[in-house]
């Protein structure tokens, strides 16, 4: 109806012109009044746009030669000039217009531009200033909400479950959410080139349309009007925005879930560091008292002998254990390490030593060259390395089976492993040997592979699990402090 009442706006001042240049004709030249028309049509361009200017321009020119171009009464044109009169003013007419409606559609774009650039300046402003993402997610939903043809948006977390900004979506509404986010899937809505489109999915009855993102779904529920290119531009900004709030919401949880699991790794330190240190006097003295039983001076017999044995074994266990623990808390403290130039070779034999009671089932291979070139470590730390994966290899396998043992030096780094003839480990576990408190078996403390990942860390090396033919095989490798030169 607007548009029908501006057409006939506009051709009733055709009527009022020509009916003017009839009543001043007597005195006045006609085609000097033919001007006229052409300040209407530049009017009806400014104000209505091309495609009616031009109509305007075309009845001008036609009522004009019917009534004022002889022969009277008819489109006959009897006189040339009357023709070029005729075009000129038709030209002027639609040139004039054309340029009017340029300016005025011209005029339209720059006002919506610096709308939709004060709008979206409005919200981001807005949203940095809030002290809560939840507010910045209301004041982009009540931006969207005032765009023509928008009804409603929501803003929903990466689940498509919880609500964080927007009307509460109905359940039948939520499901297509949900689906969406598992799918991966928009329903109804595609961001294109700068601006949305919206199209009706096949069987759909829903009103709303659905974006899923990394982290969260926002959901637009159209209303019955069309949305403009301007509007439509708008709208998408508006969505990259909410887009860029929802990854800043989600690292703010992340971020939040860390310092707590940092709060409590940092508490469950201090706690075992705390018992391991209390445990370690105990300890040494029940140590003391079950060597000195286990002397044939205490005249036990044979039987009581193996108890306290037993009882002994299961001390020196509980010993490695809290010594562990310590190790641990010393590692996570992160206190200095005492680097010097050691002998790969002597951190070997020097384990191998030490573990040769746990080692004698076992048939040990030895690889080690004696001329590989040292590495700048910590000795303590790196003997600890080496003893726990001999330790975990003795553990694995079988009374009777191999343990090979070795060391290569290659392109600057220097490669140690140890490799068991035990079970195969799953793939999913091979990095997760090296998590603190996990353990392939039922009974262990699972810290001494994630111990020696600590220590490797800190002296900037590497370890890997990985399944040989023969068995499970343990790597870790060094940079050496030197490259050996052959002449």
């Amino acid at each position: 109806m607007r548009e029908l009442k501006g057409l006939a706006l506009a051709l009733s001042g055709v009527a009022v012109i020509t009916a003017f240049i009839g009543l001043v004709r007597p005195w006045l030249d006609v085609p000097s009044l033919a001007v006229s028309y052409v300040l209407l049509v530049l009017w009806v361009g400014s104000a209505s746009g091309r495609l009616r200017a031009i109509l305007v321009a075309l009845v001008a020119f036609l009522t004009y030669e019917f009534f004022f171009v002889p022969p009277y009464g008819t489109l006959l044109i009897s006189a040339p000039k009357d023709v070029l009169n005729l075009l000129v003013l038709l030209a002027a007419a639609v040139l004039g217009g054309t340029l009017a409606a340029w300016l005025r559609e011209a005029r339209m774009t720059a006002q919506k531009a610096a709308l939709t650039a004060e709008t979206l300046y409005a919200v981001a402003v807005s949203a940095l200033k809030a002290p809560l993402v939840s507010e910045s997610l209301d004041a982009v939903v009540a931006a969207a909400a005032r765009i023509s043809g928008i009804e409603s948006m929501t803003l929903l977390d990466e689940r498509g479950e919880e609500t964080l900004a927007g009307p509460e979506l109905p359940a039948r509404e939520r499901e297509r959410a949900r689906w969406a986010v598992r799918e991966g899937q928009p329903l109804g809505i595609r961001l294109r080139d700068g601006q949305v489109d919206f199209f009706r999915t096949a069987g759909a009855e829903s009103e709303h349309s659905f974006l899923p993102l990394g982290a969260g779904v926002i959901a637009v529920h159209l209303s019955s009007q069309p949305i403009s290119p301007a509007d439509s531009r708008l709208l998408a900004a508006l969505l990259a925005l909410g887009a860029l709030l929802l990854d800043r919401r989600k690292s703010e949880l992340e971020s939040d879930r860390m310092r707590e699991l940092e709060a409590s790794d940092r508490l469950k330190a201090a706690v075992l560091s705390s018992i391991s240190h209390e445990l370690k006097s105990p300890l040494a003295s029940l140590r003391a008292g079950l060597s000195t039983l286990a002397l044939p001076a205490a005249g036990l017999k044979e039987d009581e002998r193996a108890i306290v044995e037993g009882l002994d074994r299961q001390t020196d266990r509980l010993n490695r254990l809290v010594g562990d623990l310590l190790t641990m808390s010393r590692l996570e403290s992160g206190l200095p390490l005492e680097k010097q130039s050691v002998s790969v070779a002597e951190l070997v034999g020097s384990a191998l030593r030490e573990l040769q009671p746990t080692l004698a089932p076992f048939k040990v291979v030895v690889d080690v060259a004696d001329d590989l070139p040292p590495i700048e470590a910590d000795e303590s730390q790196m003997h600890l390395v080496i003893g726990n994966l001999l330790a975990n290899a003795a553990e694995w396998t079988q009374p009777g089976g191999q343990i090979e043992v070795g060391a290569a030096f290659r392109q600057g780094i220097v490669s140690v492993w140890v490799q068991n003839q035990g079970e195969h480990i799953r793939p999913v576990d091979l990095d997760r040997v090296f998590d603190k408190f996990w353990s392939r078996r039922e009974r262990g403390s699972g810290l001494g592979l994630a111990i020696s990942k600590r220590v490797l860390d800190a002296h900037g090396g590497t370890i890997r699990a990985e399944n040989r033919r023969a068995g499970p095989r343990f790597t870790f490798t060094l940079p050496a402090t030197q490259i050996l030169t052959t002449t």
